[in-house]
């Protein structure tokens, strides 16, 4: 039996790993939250002058941070079933390897995961952790005007791209409060909640920019802004991401090294989104994986560093 293809009569774990498989691969997303939350956690803790403490409350972020991605994942999927019929034929759900019940299940594991682990083990910061779920929940209800937001991109992203926003939030939140600390959200983490925000806004408009020529049915940021144009959205905030991150490093006094890498990477980024802008060929449309790569990199170059500087106490 094709286990890529199975059976209509097939289990829902062997449907959902397939899902899995195809449209959230935990080889890949588990690492990058384990790094990104660890990164804010404890650039958060020491950037407030603290010792970095990994307890109850950072596992809680951990869990809230994968569970978070998992939802968002699920929500995307459930909002877009028929047009993904047309233009995405290939997917698990629109050619019927999964079934729109096996996304929503996963859909409210994720949410009731989220749910109960914040109300047992982490009450100190449950305002913005109902902030953040909150909005959530109303980009799902596309904040009930499904019509207007589906024929504008632009104010789809206006309205949608905070969440990642309210996301960080409500993770430094998890991460000042670690340790019994209960350290002031101060205007520095107001530099990392951009920091760490900026480049998912980045990625979500690079994976909507096409290359000359390549334009469908699909609304694209490209179709509305010309590739040019649009290409600089993701190009400005990768590069003041960049920028806040040289600035926390600074604040950190973290080692040269950590300096050299981020500049190298700011470099990288800017080449090939230049190059784009330049010639806007669909040859050249490597934006996407550009601002996967820039941040990847960039999150790991800090975390590397951060522990180079900093010990970790675990409280758990």
């Amino acid at each position: 039996m094709d286990i890529l293809h199975p059976p209509a009569h097939s289990s829902f774990f062997r449907r959902a790993w397939i899902y899995s498989r195809e449209m959230f691969p935990l080889h890949l997303y588990l690492p990058y939250v384990l790094a990104l939350y660890a990164c804010l956690n404890f650039a958060s803790q020491a950037i407030a002058g603290g010792p970095v403490v990994f307890d109850i409350y950072g596992l809680t972020g951990v869990i809230s941070a994968f569970c978070m991605m998992l939802l968002l994942r699920t929500f995307d999927e459930l909002k877009d079933v028929e047009i993904d019929k047309v233009l995405f034929p290939e997917r698990a759900l629109p050619r019927g390897d999964v079934k729109v019940s096996d996304v929503r299940i996963l859909s409210i594991a994720s949410f009731s995961v989220l749910l109960l682990v914040n109300l047992l083990f982490a009450p100190q910061t449950w305002l913005p952790f109902f902030i953040m779920i909150v909005y959530a929940l109303l980009t799902f209800k596309w904040f009930f005007a499904e019509k207007i937001h589906r024929e504008n991109l632009f104010l789809t992203m206006l309205t949608h791209q905070p969440l990642p926003l309210f996301i960080n939030y409500y993770l430094i939140h998890t991460a000042l409060t670690s340790g019994g600390a209960n350290y002031s959200f101060t205007s520095d983490h107001v530099i990392l909640l951009l920091l760490f925000s900026l480049p998912v806004t980045a990625w979500e408009v690079a994976r909507k920019i096409r290359g000359l020529g390549k334009e469908t049915d699909y609304v694209t940021f490209s179709r509305i802004f010309g590739p040019r144009g649009a290409t600089l959205i993701p190009f400005i905030f990768l590069m003041f991401s960049g920028g806040f991150c040289l600035y926390t490093g600074w604040k950190l006094g973290l080692h040269s090294l950590f300096f050299l890498v981020t500049s190298v990477l700011m470099a990288f980024a800017a080449y090939f989104f230049t190059r784009f802008i330049l010639q806007p060929t669909e040859r050249n449309n490597v934006l996407k994986n550009t601002a996967l790569v820039f941040t990847t990199l960039l999150f790991f170059n800090m975390l590397f560093h951060l522990l180079w500087k900093y010990e970790v106490q675990w409280q758990l």
